[in-house]
């Protein structure tokens, strides 16, 4: 109805699939990356997941349209079946004779039969079961026993699993656990960002035939309110709206028209809530301040009552008032620093014993903010503490004595965290003020750095040689402390603002498994280096893998994640010990930089 009136060629709304709508935002791209990298490897599941609404369909549609030639794939659309009924649907989409057998064993021979076949004749087979939230555990559980289909040398089938948040918590059942081990790669899908919702609008209404703004600005942001960002919710809010601003002849959607649009659409939902990564964030990082300020709060009236009001303002006077002393340690003098923010988006392919968090969107911990009554209190202890060299700094003519580790008491182990992140910084040669970047990792990237949390030994600690903060615990009662220095017979550790030498096997018998460190990720780096990526990141792969081999370039960087470089990036993982799968992930990258830059704060010493 409103098409002739605002010069549109067809609805630009509709939530009916249709290629030429399609809108690939940088979500959706890099979860299409995933799905081709883990459809190329041998066997496995590839997982994707998201809300109603957030483009897995489109995702899946492009998967489709890009899959490598020679790659047969089998749909299942519709997983509510019983075991039987599914293979006997997967027989149909290999277009297999008709055939009623009530035999699990039978029909499997069949589809292993078919798989061999096409096999044989240089075909691979990919199984792509959508709404697979709804699949039940048997179900899981013989779709599991197909990827064990198998020549002497490769799998037969590769699986692809699209489904709600809800699919993630039934993998994360017990029974489970084989086939989720077997997960080569996955992707969490949220809503767009603020930033992709004018793009997506123009795109739309471009390919509709009109090319001026309907939706103002203010609009747009109410818009990504009332819809949480998610594209289905979009359209149809936007439709509504330009069929209310066609009822009321207006020549663009105003708020309130868009407001209307919306309830119609949703009802008694209006306001959804935020999207669930700006939200969670957002909850998390609020509940935590408020849980910290109390206890600033509560801190700062034990001080003023024990201490009196103009003793207090004294001491927080001359804390901030003081110059900074310098600090003659190789991770030099710290600045306070809050609890860094992990994210943990999808899964990757570890690179070395333990599991890895990486930086994506999909879910994150929250930010530790400090108490502006704290901030006078941690700065003395700072400038307070002795200064001391760690293992790997040149002598001086007279190197002053570390003390030894003595499990001291912290007195307020949020306050020994803040010292250690502050130290942290300060190695990387960074001055850092919590009270104008409260986010540990925020400010990291700001600097061109990255947090990493890892769970893994102080081996591998030492291996990515970096210092880390870490949790240490001995008779019950956890230490927030930094690694500065580790070899095979001792550590140093920075505790409470001072140093101390701890004993390798202490700190062995006292590690919790759990550290963060930062690191200098390739310039515009979001996620692991997959096979197929493009970009300055992997120019700066080339560079550094010819640096490592001791080449020098005489031609452009390549831009592009090619076979070749896939190879040379399993010949460096193959010389460092890591798992060797071509993906260019942090732990391969950190470990890349240790071997190329000599800038960077180091546990083992300098790089000779």
């Amino acid at each position: 109805m409103y098409c002739n009136y605002f010069g549109l060629r067809e609805s630009p709304f509709s939530i009916a699939p249709n290629p030429r709508y399609l809108f690939m935002s940088e979500q959706h791209q890099e979860a299409l990356a995933h799905l081709l990298y883990g459809i190329k490897i041998d066997g496995g599941f590839v997982l994707l997941t998201g809300e109603v609404g957030t483009g897995k369909t489109t995702v899946a549609r492009q998967l489709l349209e890009q899959l490598p030639e020679h790659t047969d794939v089998a749909v299942i659309l519709n997983p509510r079946q019983s075991v039987i009924e599914l293979l006997q649907s997967i027989c149909d989409e290999l277009q297999l004779p008709p055939v009623k057998s009530s035999s699990v064993k039978e029909l499997v021979d069949r589809i292993q039969r078919e798989l061999l076949r096409r096999y044989a004749e240089g075909h691979n087979t990919v199984l792509l079961i959508d709404e697979a939230q709804q699949l039940s555990v048997d179900l899981l559980e013989q779709i599991r026993l197909l990827t064990n289909l198998e020549t002497s040398e490769h799998k037969l089938l590769n699986i692809v699993l699209l489904g709600q948040p809800e699919l993630l918590e039934l993998l994360a059942r017990e029974e489970l656990r084989q086939l989720s081990q077997r997960i080569t790669a996955r992707y969490h899908l949220g809503p767009l960002s603020m930033k992709e919702l004018p793009l997506y609008i123009r795109h739309r209404l471009s390919v509709a035939g009109l090319n001026r703004p309907i939706f103002s600005e203010p609009v747009l942001k109410q818009l990504y309110h009332l819809s949480g960002g998610l594209p289905r919710l979009i359209n149809l809010i936007s439709d509504r709206a330009l069929l209310g601003a066609y009822v009321q002849k207006q020549n663009e959607v105003s708020p309130a028209t868009l407001k209307q649009a919306a309830k119609e659409v949703l009802g008694d939902q209006v306001p959804l809530p935020m999207p669930a990564r700006t939200s969670k964030r957002m909850i998390l990082t609020a509940a935590l301040l408020a849980g910290l300020l109390a206890w600033g709060t509560g801190f700062l009236l034990s001080v003023i009552y024990n201490d009196g009001a103009g003793a207090w303002f004294e001491r927080v006077t001359s804390a901030f008032n003081s110059p900074v002393q310098a600090d003659t340690s190789q991770p030099v003098e710290v600045r306070k620093v809050d609890r860094p923010v992990v994210a943990q988006p999808q899964q990757q392919p570890a690179e070395q014993g333990g599991q890895e968090s990486t930086l994506t969107p999909a879910a994150v911990a929250p930010p530790m903010a400090v108490a502006e009554s704290d901030l006078a209190l941690i700065e003395k202890r700072v400038l307070a503490a002795p200064e001391s060299v760690p293992l790997n700094a040149a002598a001086p003519s007279e190197k002053p004595r570390i003390p030894s580790w003595q499990w001291q008491a912290q007195e307020d182990r949020d306050l020994a965290e803040v010292l250690a992140y502050r130290r942290l910084f300060k190695a990387w040669g960074i001055d850092y003020d919590p009270r104008q970047q409260p986010v540990v990792c925020d400010y990291a990237e700001s600097q061109g750095l990255a947090c990493l949390s890892l769970d893994g030994s102080t081996a591998l600690l030492k291996k990515l040689d970096r210092p880390a903060v870490t949790e240490l615990k001995q008779d019950g009662i956890g230490y927030q402390v930094l690694v500065l220095s580790l070899n095979e017979r001792e550590a140093q550790i920075y505790s409470d603002g001072a140093e101390f030498i701890v004993r390798r096997s202490q700190l062995d018998a006292a590690w919790q498994g759990r550290f963060t460190l930062l690191w200098r990720p390739p310039p515009d780096y979001s996620t692991p280096l997959w096979p197929g990526a493009s970009g300055d990141s992997v120019a700066w792969l080339e560079l550094h893998l010819a640096r490592a081999e001791g080449k020098v370039l005489t031609q452009p960087q390549r831009k592009h994640y090619d076979a070749t470089m896939v190879e040379r990036v399993r010949s460096f993982q193959r010389s460092k010990g890591l798992d060797i799968d071509g993906v260019a992930g942090p732990r391969t990258l950190i470990l890349l930089n240790g071997t190329t830059e000599d800038d960077l704060p180091r546990l083992n010493g300098p790089r000779s």
